[in-house]
């Protein structure tokens, strides 16, 4: 990276990934090669070894980075940031650092996850490279492998952006290229993303059956285009591309709420597989309770409280568990396979199709088209076991409505929480009721009062 990249101002959007933007920038590329290495050659002379190096990135980012359900990801992080999890953990465990805004620079986890998502870049972009060079693999395989490397490249940059700001998009493994590459704006940023989805969408099966989402499909890249617009509040191709998946056939809302995350759930878009037949999900693993008190984290009290009275995601999706004392202790239950168990009938889901009723739903709430908005939210409202709404043209409900029923339907899925926050410019109000206070919530609430902001290094 620039040697004078130091005494630019850094412009980030989020405070809870800040220092790490300070710490780590100039050494983004510095991940070296992964301990299994093989060299691109042989890899890429047969369509099996090829396929096996395309594994070893999907297992990279179910073990860690932005899309990870376990500890050492980014979803029990942005959950504990936000009002969605509290943490009973040590005081130096990376989820009681995010819960109490304590991080710093030295923070074990501000460090990895920036390096870790590069690392896994990397990896991603010597697939592509690879396949692209390659005389000797199939058509299919290659065309296989490249999109699902695109979209993943893809959606990785999107996270990184939401995070940072500004950051590098990085396409290339050539170390030349990278020790020179600077940032690149929000914007473009999304403007890339958006051009390798395209791009892999060319490339990509339009649909897998149920039980088999665990690779990308043009559905999936629809998905992530559909976030994006909503990410730039572009309602025509947030209504576009989330209708495109919407009225597929094969991907349909379960109507039982407990078969929303197994495997073979008509509604998930793209899953990432545990590690063997017998293992549950990491989600499992982590959220479950089988004690209490809790050893890690468990739900906010207060985030309980605000379900409404019969809604069935809190009683299908939080389980509970009561200490000697009688205390209560509530945890995400979406997933309800803990350890091992016979065989795994659950997958990490990481898009499903009521996201996009959500999506959709707001895009027609801002272009006037109520009716539809109002039809989009009691298809999520009725599955849950409550009474539709009524028709309305009141805006500021709908706004509302809208957020009351991202918060119950995504809660702890990959920080939907925090980001929808920070969409509607709820930070402020979220964050100085909810968390802990102290010094770092007064700098916190001046920084959010703009989208972003800037600090001179």
């Amino acid at each position: 990276m620039k040697s004078n990249y130091k005494r630019n101002t850094i412009v980030v959007n989020i405070v809870l990934f800040t220092l790490l933007m300070f710490n780590s920038c100039d050494r983004f590329t510095d991940v070296g090669l992964p301990k299994s290495q093989i060299t691109r050659d042989l890899v890429f002379k047969d369509d099996e070894l090829a396929k096996s190096a395309m594994a070893a990135v999907y297992r990279s980012v179910y073990e860690t980075g932005f899309i990870s359900g376990g500890n050492s990801g980014a979803q029990i992080l942005y959950s504990t940031y936000a009002d969605e999890l509290q943490s009973y953990a040590s005081a130096t465990s990376d989820a009681t650092i995010f819960y109490q805004l304590s991080h710093l620079a030295s923070s074990t986890k501000i460090n990895s996850l920036w390096t870790t998502t590069y690392s896994q870049l990397y990896n991603i972009n010597s697939i592509i490279e690879g396949v692209e060079n390659s005389e000797n693999l199939s058509l299919d395989v290659k065309n296989r492998l490249k999109g699902e490397a695109l979209f993943l490249r893809s959606i990785l940059h999107l996270y990184l952006v939401q995070a940072y700001g500004e950051i590098p998009y990085v396409n290339s493994t050539s170390y030349e290229v990278n020790q020179i590459i600077g940032k690149s704006s929000v914007n473009t940023v999304y403007g890339l993303c958006k051009a390798d989805l395209q791009a892999a969408v060319n490339l990509l099966p339009a649909t897998l059956p149920a039980g088999n989402r665990i690779y990308p499909t043009k559905m999936a890249a629809y998905t992530v285009l559909a976030r994006i617009a909503y990410y730039e509040k572009n309602w025509e191709d947030a209504v576009q591309y989330s209708s495109v998946v919407i009225t597929n056939t094969l991907y349909k809302m379960e109507t039982d709420l407990n078969k929303v995350f197994l495997k073979d759930s008509s509604g998930s878009i793209f899953q990432l597989l545990p590690f063997n037949s017998t293992s549950s999900t990491s989600q499992g693993n982590v959220f479950i309770l089988n004690t209490a008190p809790p050893t890690n984290v468990a739900l906010r009290q207060d985030f309980v409280n605000e379900f409404e009275t019969g809604d069935g995601r809190r009683t299908s999706w939080i389980g509970q568990k009561t200490d000697s004392q009688g205390k209560i202790y509530y945890y995400p239950y979406k997933y309800k396979q803990y350890s091992t168990a016979a065989s795994s009938t659950e997958y990490s889901v990481v898009l499903r199709v009521e996201e996009l009723y959500l999506i959709r739903a707001e895009a027609y709430i801002q272009k006037n088209q109520y009716d539809l908005a109002v039809a989009d939210l009691n298809k999520i409202r009725t599955r849950a076991g409550l009474s539709s709404l009524a028709g309305t043209s009141d805006q500021i409900f709908l706004n509302s409505a809208l957020i009351k029923e991202r918060r119950s339907e995504l809660f702890t899925e990959f920080g939907h929480r925090f980001f929808d926050l920070r969409q509607h410019d709820l930070l402020d109000i979220v964050m100085t009721t909810r968390k802990p206070t102290g010094n770092r919530i007064s700098d916190y609430c001046r920084y959010q009062k703009k989208n972003c902001f800037s600090i001179p290094i």
